[in-house]
């Protein structure tokens, strides 16, 4: 429920809107007359701090960001300050040192602990919200460095600002985060799942995963795959000698069950697994999966930067922008009616409506053969 109150919750997105604007430009004032500026010839972080607020699949993806801070700095400590929405998340980043969670409402909680750690540097990685711009502004690290979004009016108090773009991929983004201060930054998504028996092994690479369900809130309309194209797929899966799973979250797992009983019932390889596994167990057995399907989701993300096979079944959002990221990933998108126009994740036209019915079942298939899974 923590999670649904704070993904797609507009009066929470309304009110860092309309409160977090003006108190983002006067908690930035106030860091420039206290903490002026100062970036050392020879900067050495011994601590570093990343602050995430977004969803899972931005925590995921902002491992790309900890890695190359880990590999230029490999003994400053790095901690990680997320919310409760991509907490779940916070087992599989590797190198990182430490890291604590908040509801997205608690900014003093996340303010004292900053201040609390006296970080030498602190990276914001959101890209619209001013939540973070506040806890940066008012965190008392020595160092800030945070995304100037068109529009957005948040980059007032950063010390160092990247140009947030919405025609590259979110990770290139966090990256430049790390290019602003370092013109040879790199990095790549680093995950640590945990291993897997190799009798699971063996199981797992005849089982396809489906991920159903899109993050909860007003727009999940416009991201949701038909339930009689997700049974069709798996039928047809089925048929094939494969097994397969479909998975969600612990708030998911009546909905699934209901699924598989009204279009799957007494089919013995199609079966639900919402709710049995963690984010970092799933992380787990992607890595030996024979393939994933998913709506754009932080599961999708999890399972193509783990390099599972992944197909991402997109309709509003922009998968050059937030399409999976890995070696063997492929995105569809619907053949008719708008698609593709998410950004920031909240820019739904007043004339949208939803059209993943024209996205064919036909079509994840011929992805599938394409990934290999289909053999």
């Amino acid at each position: 429920m923590a999670l649904t109150r704070e993904r797609g919750n507009t009066f929470l997105r309304r009110l860092d809107f309309y409160a977090g604007i003006p108190l983002a430009y006067a908690t930035g004032m106030l860091r420039r007359v206290r903490l002026p500026k100062k970036f050392p010839a020879h900067f050495n972080p011994q601590s570093i701090c990343i602050l995430c607020f977004g969803a899972i699949g931005d925590l995921l993806l902002a491992s790309g960001l900890v890695d190359g801070l880990r590999k230029r700095f490999p003994d400053a400590r790095i901690d990680i300050l997320s919310s409760k929405a991509n907490e779940a998340a916070l087992p599989l980043i590797r190198g990182v040192d430490g890291s604590a969670s908040f509801a997205i409402t608690n900014v003093a909680a996340m303010i004292g602990h900053a201040r609390a750690a006296r970080y030498d540097l602190l990276f914001d990685t959101s890209q619209w919200s001013r939540v973070g711009a506040i806890v940066s502004n008012l965190s008392g690290a020595a160092l800030t460095v945070g995304f100037n979004t068109a529009g957005q009016h948040r980059s007032w108090g950063y010390d160092i600002v990247a140009l947030h773009r919405g025609d590259w991929h979110e990770l290139n983004n966090f990256l430049a985060l790390g290019k602003a201060v370092w013109g040879d930054f790199e990095g790549q998504p680093c995950l640590c799942p945990p291993l897997v028996d190799e009798a699971a092994q063996t199981v797992l690479q005849k089982t396809v995963f489906c991920h159903m369900w899109p993050a909860p809130g007003r727009g999940s309309i416009f991201k949701t795959w038909p339930e009689e194209y997700w049974a069709a797929l798996a039928a047809t899966l089925a048929e094939k000698d494969l097994r397969v799973c479909f998975t969600g979250a612990p708030g998911e797992a009546g909905r699934t069950e209901e699924f598989i009983k009204k279009f799957c019932a007494g089919k013995g390889n199609i079966c639900s697994v919402a709710g049995r596994y963690s984010l970092q167990d799933l992380g787990g057995i992607f890595c030996h999966a024979r393939a994933v399907i998913s709506v754009n989701t932080g599961i999708m993300h999890l399972a193509a930067l783990l390099g599972a096979p992944t197909v991402g079944l997109h309709g509003a959002t922009n998968p050059r922008r937030w399409g999976p990221y890995g070696p063997r990933t492929v995105s569809l998108l619907p053949h008719a009616g708008r698609n593709a126009y998410l950004d920031l994740g909240f820019e739904y036209p007043p004339d949208a409506k939803p059209n993943m019915h024209s996205l064919p079942v036909e079509d994840v298939l011929k992805a599938l053969s394409l990934l290999g899974a289909m053999a």
